[in-house]
Parts: structure tokens; sequence; C-alpha cells
């Protein structure tokens, strides 16, 4: 199973990446600098704090996040490839019905 990594430190990997300084990011989210380094010091973090900081560094933590997921999607493909099929016979069906109507 793949390791995570708190979001803490992928904030400060690219804060780091991007020059920026926990005093810039305590301004641009208007807290104060302890609270900034308070939150930057836990492994979680609320939703909403989160999206503020995305928006600061122009990166989407989130897409990140989900990446290291090791999630089995696989019935989630069957139900799309059935439903394209599906898609597929319902229209081969709407022109046949529409060659039988004109054809009387």
């Amino acid at each position: 199973m793949k390791k995570h990594r708190p979001i803490n430190e992928l904030i400060h990997l690219e804060m780091k990446k991007q020059g920026f300084r926990c005093p810039d990011l305590a301004r641009r989210l208007h807290l104060s600098n302890s609270s900034t380094y308070y939150l930057l010091s836990r492994p979680t973090i609320q939703i909403d704090r989160l999206w503020e900081i995305c928006e600061v560094l122009q990166i989407n933590f989130f897409h990140i996040l989900s990446n290291q997921l090791q999630i089995d999607n696989s019935e989630q493909l069957f139900i799309d490839e059935e439903k394209e099929a599906l898609k597929a016979e319902n229209k081969t069906l709407k022109e046949v019905i529409k060659l039988l109507g004109s054809g009387s």
C-alpha cells in the first residue's frame, strides 16, 4: 500500500518550491503568523482552509491527495462501458424504428 504524505508536508514543499514563506501565507490568508505556523504544523486541515491555500498557491492539493488514494474503480468503468453500449443500441433501435415507420 502506497504511503500518503500528510497535507502539511505537501503545503510546505509547494511553498518552498514557490519561494513562499509562512508570513507570506499568513498575510494572504488574513491570519496571524502564529496561527499559520500552527496550521502548518498539523497533518490535518479543514477543507475550507485547504481551499483557500489552494487559491493562494495556485495548486490543486485536492487532486494531489486524490491521486494518493488506492481505489479500485473497475466497477465504475464497467458501468460506464455498459452505459455507452446501451446508448449505441438505443441509437440503432431508433434508426430501425424510423426505417420501419417510413416503409409502410
